[in-house]
């Protein structure tokens, strides 16, 4: 076994970075704060149910896709379960009484939409190839070496909205076409387009979910690590991090155990990482830059258990705006008319039929709006707290039953976490679901570079290049291979792993 690398956070990042570092002959040591390994992809198990606690649904399994590529090159491909979406609509966009359907593939994309819009054929066909060009400019995305970045061309530079509206003329369709802001916190005169480019394409090109739950994706990562000679440690929460001459030494939890490596993962949010270490050991500037960076919104989540054969199973995302408003501007919502909207998701079993088992609401929230429990820990929180989150819970569900008259009645358990609950359970500041907040005018100010200014602490997860269930294993490629001193090998061996393979 080589050098020792220790991984602050058993998230996504530092599960994809310990396999990769486990394949390289290095001995990666997990250090969790919670009970349960996965981060994002961890569930929880309530009244016989386990619910997905933050990736709900993916893409990147396709042939050829990123994902497929990367965790067949770990060999866990084939220990993966999943089910995909409905071509014809793997996303129902529901907007006041209009109702569209997004399809799988570039073609079926775009035939799909000019039905309900024929005047805006040809546009919707300029829109989506320039969304497809700006990806494949994208070297990472498609798992190509980092020395083949191409050049940016106009589209590539201008926020989200101003690219839509270039190409798209019909006001419906340019909010219709922004559906799905929501999964990277978009805002439209300020997120680059990429992001909106990257997720797009990507759900494009397969849109699936995991069957039973993305808890046994982690599951099976960590039987790779142990198997190759890494460690787990859970309940180890860290809070001290001891640095000499620029160097880790050791890290310390909560309960006085230390961990020692050659090399230093941070998998956690890069401004809470900044608290474990004392000021004197960091660059001020580097310091307040991570703590003061913008972060994306966080989320309300209700998860319900239906009763037997009561609500369908739907193999599509059902993503419903009160208004064509609101479809941009969702986050500059009312608390009294609360939510704006939602998203729903019945999630898939192993044996799935006609009915439902459980879903999953979600809805942007501001962390604003429970700020004033900010100081408190998970079941501490009071009776006020208690009564206002049952309020939002409620408010969530009426709006769904609104469109789908059956839901509350169907309804035999239901249970909900806001920003504070996914702020202390996945580790983010300020309960933030995407990282750190991208604007197009200022590129360079939300680009966190996997090395930092401690010469063996790297850095991993959604705030280092991308979030989500694509984002965060490309940044371990980009992390592990820092460590190794060759991003574009470690790209290279992916790519040839996937070639023996087919």
């Amino acid at each position: 076994m080589g050098k020792t690398v220790v991984i602050i956070g058993g998230g996504l990042g530092g599960l994809v970075s310990a396999c990769l570092l486990c394949k390289e002959g290095y001995k990666p040591i997990i250090v969790e704060q919670h009970y349960i390994i996965g981060g994002g992809l961890h569930c929880f198990h309530r009244n016989g149910e386990d619910f997905e606690s933050g990736i709900h649904y993916l893409s990147g399994f396709e042939e050829n896709g990123p994902l497929r590529k990367i965790f067949t090159y770990l060999g866990l491909m084939d220990k993966i379960h999943l089910k995909s979406l409905d071509e014809n609509g793997f996303d129902w966009v529901r907007i006041g009484k209009e109702t569209y359907k997004i399809g799988i593939g570039k073609e079926n994309f775009i035939q799909i939409l000019s039905k309900r819009f024929p005047i805006e054929s040809e546009n919707i066909r300029k829109y989506i190839n320039s969304l497809y060009a700006i990806c494949n400019n994208i070297p990472l995305f498609n798992l190509k070496p980092l020395s083949d970045l191409n050049y940016l061309d106009d589209d590539s530079l201008m926020p989200v909205g101003s690219f839509i509206n270039k190409y798209i003329k019909d006001k419906k369709l340019q909010n219709v076409l922004a559906w799905n802001n929501s999964s990277y916190s978009g805002t439209k005169d300020q997120t680059p387009v990429y992001i909106h480019a990257i997720i797009t394409k990507f759900y494009i090109e397969g849109a699936t979910r995991f069957v039973d739950g993305s808890q046994h994706v982690a599951d099976e990562m960590v039987k790779l690590i142990e198997s190759m000679g890494g460690e787990i440690h859970l309940n180890k929460e860290i809070v001290k991090i001891d640095i000499h001459n620029k160097n880790i030494k050791k890290i310390i939890a909560a309960d006085g155990t230390t961990f020692t490596g050659d090399y230093y993962i941070s998998d956690i949010h890069p401004a809470l990482l900044m608290d474990l270490i004392s000021p004197e050991n960091i660059q001020k500037a580097y310091r307040d830059r991570l703590k003061q960076l913008k972060n994306t919104y966080s989320s309300f989540l209700v998860y319900i258990k239906f009763k037997n054969n009561s609500f369908p199973f739907m193999n599509h995302n059902y993503y419903y705006y009160k208004n064509y408003d609101l479809v941009w501007n969702a986050i500059n919502y009312d608390i009294k008319d609360y939510p704006p909207g939602f998203l729903l998701m019945t999630s898939p079993s192993n044996k799935q039929g006609k009915f439902a088992s459980k879903a999953i609401i979600s809805c942007i929230m501001r962390y604003d709006d429970f700020k004033k429990w900010e100081n408190t820990s998970v079941g501490k929180r009071g009776k006020e707290y208690e009564a206002f989150k049952k309020e939002i819970e409620n408010k969530m569900i009426n709006l769904v039953n609104e469109i789908f008259p059956t839901f509350k009645e169907s309804i035999d358990a239901v249970f909900s976490g806001s920003p504070l609950t996914i702020r202390d359970y996945l580790r983010t500041k300020e309960g933030g679901m995407y990282g750190y907040k991208k604007n197009y005018d200022n590129m360079l100010e939300t680009r966190i570079l996997s090395k930092t200014k401690i010469e063996n602490m790297f850095l991993t997860g959604q705030n280092v290049n991308l979030h989500g269930i694509l984002g965060v294993p490309l940044s371990a490629i980009i992390t592990v291979g820092t460590i190794l001193g060759d991003v574009d090998h470690l790209i290279n061996k992916i790519n040839e792993n996937q070639s023996q393979n087919n």
